[in-house]
């Protein structure tokens, strides 16, 4: 088994990329309360063929349609390679991460990074 074909841990390459290249660009701009990296189900990250998902939940994105707010991520790290976000207030964090759906899977399967 090679370095990217195991499942997502803190000493995996994509976890480790993450924090070097992609918080500190989330934290200057988005001031997130948290960042997690997860292995999106329908595309493995951890293989290294597809983006990994990241959670962002930040005030930031009060106000701005959800639609709107990947393309803002997308464009915040453009300089660095693509992730699939998802963007979240910390209000609808606390609803979300209760339920049943992508945000329960990343908040359990992903890496919290802050």
């Amino acid at each position: 088994m090679n370095e990217t074909s195991r499942a997502l841990d803190e000493s995996h390459p994509v976890v480790r990329w993450v924090r070097r290249e992609v918080l500190p660009l989330l934290e200057e701009r988005l001031r997130p309360t948290q960042v997690v990296v997860f292995d999106p189900p329908d595309r493995t990250a951890a293989l290294g063929e597809h983006p990994p998902g990241l959670l962002v939940v930040s005030a930031a994105f009060r106000g701005m349609p959800v639609a709107e707010r990947p393309p803002v991520v997308h464009a915040l790290l453009a300089s660095t390679s693509p992730v699939r976000p998802l963007c979240l207030t910390p209000e609808e964090y606390g609803v979300a991460r209760q339920a049943p759906g992508p945000v329960l899977v990343a908040v359990r399967t992903g890496i919290r990074l802050r």
